[in-house]
């Protein structure tokens, strides 16, 4: 598979490699994805800049992302292949993530996307919209805020 990774943090222009890889084969509760768009989130960017240790000697980026799934492990329905699906946490604490041909990560990473969404769209759902959830409906969010708003 196509994909672009880096072996040492630093500037994007200094350290991201584009070249070919094996696609790894989907494990027990995996699916394999086919990426039609990666989404970069600022996170991704403070990663692959230095802000945390890297997890392994290589890392394709990106956590965020959306395309089809194209194969799945055991435990995971043979339904799933075809389904257009969005990602979201794919490189989260593992060196493999969206900014490459194929992602393979836990089927429940890689959500059924409605058919309104474009690929584009969707790959902007991850961290975004975890995020907005997150501040929307938990306690720590801003229904604390509301509370005791100073």
């Amino acid at each position: 598979m196509r994909a672009a990774w880096y072996e040492r943090t630093g500037p994007a222009r200094e350290v991201l490699v584009l070249g070919e890889m094996p696609a790894a084969e989907p494990g027990p509760g995996q699916v394999r994805v086919a990426v039609k768009t990666s989404g970069v989130n600022p996170s991704d960017v403070k990663a692959r800049a230095g802000s945390r240790p890297m997890l392994a000697s290589r890392i394709i980026p990106q956590s965020d992302g959306a395309g089809v799934i194209e194969k799945v492990g055991s435990g995971v329905s043979g339904d799933r292949v075809g389904q257009r699906v969005w990602i979201w946490n794919g490189q989260w604490k593992r060196p493999l993530g969206t900014c490459a041909q194929f992602i393979t990560l836990a089927a429940e990473q890689a959500p059924a996307m409605p058919e309104s969404l474009t690929f584009e769209e969707a790959a902007c759902l991850g961290i975004p919209a975890l995020t907005a959830y997150r501040a929307l409906a938990t306690d720590g969010g801003l229904r604390a805020f509301a509370r005791d708003p100073c």
